[in-house]
């Protein structure tokens, strides 16, 4: 057996915490993704590093819409037409306590990776095209801040935000049209 087999062999799942970012980083690249991590490419270790990030978000989503459902208090609900928040992981890293990000840093280094080389593998979100999305993203990362219970609501575009073609609307200019013609 090799190091990584038998630092992982008696592991289920590694949490994401303070000292432990490159054992959940070898966890998710060879248990989740398959990837041997000397042949790893940067895209498998942004993957890898993603999940393990995502994860660590989603446990601490679940206990906030617990403690917020226990505790019976109303929700800040907000809604926008397009949001523009720009790339997460560095993001999301960086929000996490205890130095995550210096330690992804170090652990990607020993893994023979730069971690802004992995980080520009991450596609930027483009659902919006500036100001008011920028806008609407910071307002939910401020409520987010200030522990607020908030949730952001959008539209789900399926071709673009200027190509899409909303049915109602041309169901409004028919009408009107109709009513022109009389």
């Amino acid at each position: 057996m090799n190091s990584i087999d038998t630092q992982f062999a008696n592991r289920r799942n590694v949490a994401l915490q303070p000292g432990t970012l490159q054992a959940a980083l070898l966890d998710r690249l060879t248990r989740t993704l398959g990837k041997n991590p000397e042949s790893a490419t940067a895209r498998d270790i942004y993957d890898a590093l993603s999940l393990a990030v995502r994860e660590e978000l989603t446990l601490r989503w679940l206990a906030t819409q617990r403690r917020v459902a226990n505790a019976h208090v109303k929700r800040v609900c907000y809604f926008s037409v397009e949001y523009l928040p720009g790339r997460s992981l560095l993001n999301a890293l960086s929000s996490l306590e205890g130095g995550l990000l210096q330690e992804a840093r170090t652990a990607l280094r020993n893994l023979g990776h730069d971690l802004d080389d992995v980080a520009s593998q991450e596609v930027d979100p483009g659902l919006g095209n500036g100001g008011l999305g920028r806008l609407a993203a910071c307002f939910l990362d401020s409520l987010a801040t200030l522990q607020y219970p908030a949730v952001g609501y959008g539209i789900r575009y399926d071709y673009g935000i200027f190509t899409q073609v909303i049915g109602a609307a041309s169901c409004w200019r028919l009408r009107a049209a109709r009513r022109r013609r009389r």
